[in-house]
């Protein structure tokens, strides 16, 4: 199975993707081919030197100005791919929502953004990622910098508001270096095309690439690999599982207490009932999460009447997947979308459909009859 994996050396940043794709193999002919839905830019590349180590920079030059609100109608009349717009849009989408939550802007506004610059990365990084046709998107933790930054409205910390809105539920390692190694756009960009993981194993590694940013680090190069290989078709991954009992909590408390867990970032979250000492009926509260996920045993603690839990390491067998929004005629809906060979599997969001049921004054199972078709063509028609 063929795998893209992001190695953030000491950080990320939207033309560092970039960068690194140009070096691992995408022609910069193909990339300026695709972008050239975006108007008033030049894309420019270069090989340089940073700490020993040759890199590709990448720079966009842009002579005009797009304002925001075009961004999205620019994408639609594009001739890109159902699955690359789906991409684009959602990557976007992100950013914008998390600078309202930030900066409490009513308007479409990329606040510490160059805006045309934010699209041209987005859409090269998608373009370029899609280019090698892999299988899994994969990326090593993001890093946060120490330190402050000074920014239009003065010293702001160097892991900026935006970026760490955009990194919850994702493993990050904050290092010692006066810096912002990772910036909103290459947070929105890792987090949305690829899934996070610690450890991984190649079973052959075919194309190795560095891409480098125009800041200068002191001690570290300035730095993000990028590996395309073969990983095992039996796709895994790491987890851990966190197991509690519990015999003297409300049942009505447990809702509450999932719905935390899962915004935490559990993976699953599920009980179990047993008969415990002194013939005591109980619980057994069991949560899977990303390894060294310390906010879920926080939450456990705080939220439920344990006193201890048991943790374990584990590995999962994970099919990549996706989620697209499909357009139907009742309305917009979510569908997780996964692959195992030649078969392709797809769920539609309970939540949406149920939505959509009540909107509609149907059965859920009347709506799903009458969806299945639908979805099934849309998901086939995107690649």
């Amino acid at each position: 199975m063929k795998a893209l994996l992001f190695d953030p050396i000491p950080g990320a940043s939207g033309d560092m993707i970039v960068a690194a794709l140009l070096d691992v193999g995408v022609p910069i002919k193909y990339l300026k081919e695709k972008l050239k839905f975006i108007p008033g830019h030049d894309l420019r590349a270069r090989k340089v030197k940073t700490k020993g180590v040759m890199a590709t920079r990448l720079c966009f030059e842009t002579r005009k100005h797009v304002p925001v609100n075009r961004f999205l109608a620019l994408i639609e009349k594009s001739g890109l791919s159902a699955g690359q717009k789906a991409l684009i849009r959602a990557t976007l989408n992100r950013i914008f929502e998390v600078e309202k939550t930030v900066h409490g802007d009513a308007h479409l506004h990329l606040h510490e953004l160059a805006d045309l610059d934010t699209l041209l990365d987005i859409s090269a990084a998608v373009i370029g990622i899609d280019y090698f046709k892999v299988d899994n998107v994969l990326s090593r933790p993001l890093k946060a910098g120490a330190g402050f930054i000074r920014t239009r409205e003065g010293m702001m910390p160097a892991f900026n508001f935006a970026t760490s809105q955009l990194l919850k539920n994702w493993p990050v390692d904050f290092m010692p270096i006066d810096a912002e190694l990772t910036t909103p756009t290459g947070a929105a960009i890792i987090t949305t095309v690829a899934r996070p993981f610690r450890n991984i194993l190649f079973d052959k590694i075919s194309r190795i690439g560095f891409g480098t940013g125009t800041m200068t680090l002191p001690d570290h190069p300035n730095l993000l690999r990028v590996f395309i290989g073969e990983i095992s078709d039996g796709y895994q991954d790491e987890c851990q599982i966190i197991e509690t009992n519990i015999d003297d909590m409300n049942p009505q408390d447990y809702e509450a207490v999932i719905e935390k867990l899962y915004s935490a970032g559990a993976y699953e979250v599920f009980l179990t009932p047993v008969i415990m000492k002194n013939s005591r009926p109980g619980i057994v509260l069991t949560a899977l999460s990303a390894p060294d996920n310390r906010e879920i045993v926080d939450l456990i603690f705080t939220e439920t009447s344990t006193l201890g839990m048991r943790v374990r390491k584990s590995r999962r067998y994970v099919l990549p997947r996706k989620i697209f929004r499909i357009k139907v005629d009742q309305g917009t809906i979510r569908v997780k979308t996964a692959r195992f060979g030649k078969r392709r599997h797809y769920a539609v969001e309970y939540r949406d459909l149920k939505r959509l049921a009540s909107k509609t004054g149907k059965s859920i199972v009347q709506l799903r009859r009458e969806l299945d078709p639908v979805i099934r063509r849309k998901i086939e028609a995107v690649r």
